[in-house]
């Protein structure tokens, strides 16, 4: 009798953890973003709750293509009003220490860090300032759509 509990227990748990890989509450959301018209690949869209509830963010692919997640990667976001901030920079190489450790030796303190060069304009970086807002229905979306612009 102690098996048959066990099994159907088992059944009950493994069919209801593989049916859902999103958040208790959380539904699925995706998107795209666009610079200056192209696909912006490598960028951290981060979606910040304009009331209560939990942050999320997304890393945009080659195609500019984000899902969102809150505790793991696309694992969703809880519904509800949110800004949006999206973030993307690289080290300026032309300033980076060749030697970081030869530094250290010489000076006894460890080189700056090199400075960023922004690819996304630094006001998409304040999800307050950034003037990007979304509404995630209880339905989800995959059509959400941020096209920003360097000028």
């Amino acid at each position: 009798m102690r098996s048959l509990i066990f099994a159907a227990a088992l059944a009950a748990f493994m069919s209801a953890g593989c049916s859902s890989k999103l958040i208790p509450g959380g539904v699925e959301a995706k998107g795209i973003v666009l610079l200056d018209g192209e696909p912006l690949e490598g960028a951290t869209v981060i979606f910040s709750p304009s009331g209560p509830g939990r942050s999320a963010n997304g890393m945009t692919n080659e195609a500019g293509e984000f899902s969102l997640g809150t505790i793991e990667p696309a694992d969703g976001v809880l519904p509800g009003e949110y800004q949006v901030a999206i973030i993307k920079s690289i080290v300026d190489e032309k300033r980076v220490t060749v030697d970081p450790l030869a530094v250290q030796e010489k000076t006894g303190q460890f080189p700056p860090s090199p400075p960023n060069i922004n690819i996304v304009p630094r006001k998409y970086a304040n999800p307050q300032k950034s003037g990007l807002t979304a509404a995630i229905s209880e339905a989800g979306t995959s059509e959400l759509k941020f096209e920003i612009a360097t000028k």
